[in-house]
């Protein structure tokens, strides 16, 4: 899966979706055609890619008790 925004200046009707996608809107799409080979080609004219976010690792809770 990978994220794409739309740039195409208008709405597009994405059936591998099942919705519409509005222009500016970033989504997450599959790379790969149902038989997990074959790739998607996202038309650079309306598709650009967007790095996925990074998720801050969680810090590990500090505790109170002293080693004795």
């Amino acid at each position: 899966m990978s994220m794409k925004r739309n740039k195409s200046g208008g709405p597009l009707d994405v059936p591998l979706l099942d919705r519409v996608v509005e222009d500016g809107e970033t989504v997450e799409v599959p790379d790969f055609q149902a038989d997990g080979e074959s790739p998607i080609i996202w038309p650079g004219d309306k598709w650009e890619d967007v790095a996925a976010p990074k998720v801050a690792a969680e810090k590990p809770a500090k505790t109170s008790e002293k080693a004795v």
